[in-house]
């Protein structure tokens, strides 16, 4: 055999290799799809599931031909997904697999679809077409759908009754019917069976923890896991810790303790024991008592800021960082969200623009009752406050047309209205759940009044006083020199 002949079969043969396996911390994913020629796909994973929040894992380049390759590395199994049109697909990866991905046709999202900052798309599992590779998402969804379908058939009776007997027999029928081994089936399996305990047992709750999650590893990347842990946990603080532990947090809680030092009050509880377990927990419980106002913000905000540097471990020193930077967003004194927009004359303002003055910022709909009267009251004191104030009106209308067909019938209103369409994302910065709805930013780009009054709950009043505070307050940071009468 000759050398190059050798050398063209050892060739062959290492090609061959390495569209079959990866390195053990790498991920493939290969294959053709025409229909997505040209696109970048942006593969996302939850960091945070409580918040939620997501991080890019890659951007898939599929090429003109529709064909792709790419290589990336992990280090766990975790849950991936991908927004393609209106629907949204989704993988559970692991390390050291290559992935021959079937994706599906491309529907574009309606415009409407588009415009729509709460459009949830349709969830799909993606299609793999390496038989071991496709294993453990087939195996989950199988399982989930089995499941969902003998817990919705039983409910009443788990529910109703606390059938214990009918709910061992539903696990058992699942365990049998699903045998596939794999720990983060197996974790999967396990959590989803605590939901149909949680159903039965429904006033067993300490039972429940410490059986199936006080000693069970905090699993930061199974969604299951979560979803039974909000389910469970909800609500735990203040008032459900075992009575010591209960009175001793509280006391601890009014002094604004140390975090770590109310984390070592939470492990005498035997729920928590666990430290790592015991620190998500009180995170959590702090998260959600933020929003219920069961404690003081402040009190939340400094015991969460703590734990940033003060948690035991990372993942627990993360989750309070974006716990933290979640729970600071729209407070008065914060920044204000940036924005890139398109005015009405096709014009890019940001929000940089308006600094310098005082920003009546709005979020408007022109089909909207309340928000065309409200637009006729700030018509009225808008060139009042020109000098110390500017208004600007973010408008949620489907499209850009209906804004400047609207703008061209009412051109006495003079200040910039942006659409949305450009960025959607404002509306989520913003957290807008409904309109009208008004803020007030001053001249240094942080939010002054969060939310703002609209203008005829007295807002030329509220803003007077709070131009006249921001002056005195700058004064009092840069005081006039004055002149010296020594001085010549």
């Amino acid at each position: 055999m000759t050398k190059n002949r050798l050398a063209g079969i050892l060739f062959l043969l290492s090609t061959l290799s390495a569209l079959t396996s990866v390195r053990a911390d790498n991920v493939r994913f290969v294959g053709k799809a025409i229909q997505f020629s040209g696109h970048h796909l942006i593969f996302y994973r939850y960091s945070n599931f409580i918040i939620p929040e997501t991080s890019a894992v890659i951007s898939l380049e599929i090429d003109k031909n529709g064909n792709f390759d790419y290589t990336f590395p992990i280090s766990e199994t975790f849950y991936a997904f991908v927004d393609l049109g209106r629907f949204r697909g989704y993988i559970f990866l692991e390390p050291g697999l290559t992935y021959e991905l079937v994706l599906p046709p491309f529907e574009p999202k309606t415009q409407s679809q588009k415009l729509n900052p709460h459009f949830q798309p349709e969830e799909i599992p993606l299609g793999i077409a390496n038989k071991a590779s496709s294993a453990l998402t087939r195996n989950i969804v199988e399982f989930n759908e089995e499941f969902e379908h003998l817990y919705n058939s039983n409910a009443v009776s788990l529910f109703m009754s606390g059938n214990a007997e009918l709910a061992a027999k539903i696990e058992k029928e699942l365990e049998e019917k699903f045998p596939f081994e794999h720990p983060y089936f197996k974790d999967h399996k396990h959590f989803s069976y605590l939901k149909l305990w949680h159903t039965t047992l429904r006033r067993q709750e300490r039972r429940l923890i410490y059986n199936s999650l006080s000693f069970e590893p905090v699993n930061f990347n199974l969604p299951v896991y979560w979803d039974i842990y909000k389910t469970i946990l909800s609500g735990y603080l203040p008032g459900k810790f075992a009575g010591t532990t209960n009175q001793n947090l509280a006391a601890s809680l009014k002094v604004n303790a140390p975090f770590d030092s109310i984390v070592g009050i939470l492990t005498t509880d035997s729920l928590f024991a666990s430290r790592k377990f015991a620190e998500t927990t009180l995170l959590f419980t702090l998260f959600e008592s933020f929003y219920s106002k069961s404690i003081g913000e402040q009190t939340v905000l400094s015991i969460t800021q703590s734990a940033m540097t003060s948690a035991e471990f990372p993942e627990t020193r993360e989750m309070a960082r974006q716990y933290f930077v979640k729970m600071s967003q729209l407070r008065p004194g914060t920044s204000a969200p940036s924005f890139t927009l398109t005015d009405r004359k096709g014009k890019i303002k940001s929000l940089e623009d308006y600094e310098g003055k005082f920003v009546y910022l709005n979020f408007v709909h022109t089909k909207n009752h309340a928000c065309l009267r409200d637009l006729q009251t700030i018509e009225q004191f808008e060139k009042t406050f020109r000098k110390e104030l500017t208004v600007v009106s973010i408008v949620m209308d489907e499209d850009f047309e209906t804004m400047e067909e609207f703008l061209k019938k009412n051109n006495r209103y003079n200040w910039d209205f942006l659409h949305f369409s450009t960025s959607p994302k404002v509306l989520f910065d913003y957290n807008i759940k409904g309109v009208p709805t008004y803020f007030l930013i001053d001249p240094q780009g942080k939010l002054s009044l969060s939310p703002a009054p609209a203008p005829e709950e007295n807002f030329r009043q509220i803003f007077i006083e709070r131009y006249r505070e921001y002056q005195r307050s700058e004064l009092r940071k840069n005081p006039p020199r004055e002149r010296s009468i020594f001085k010549w």
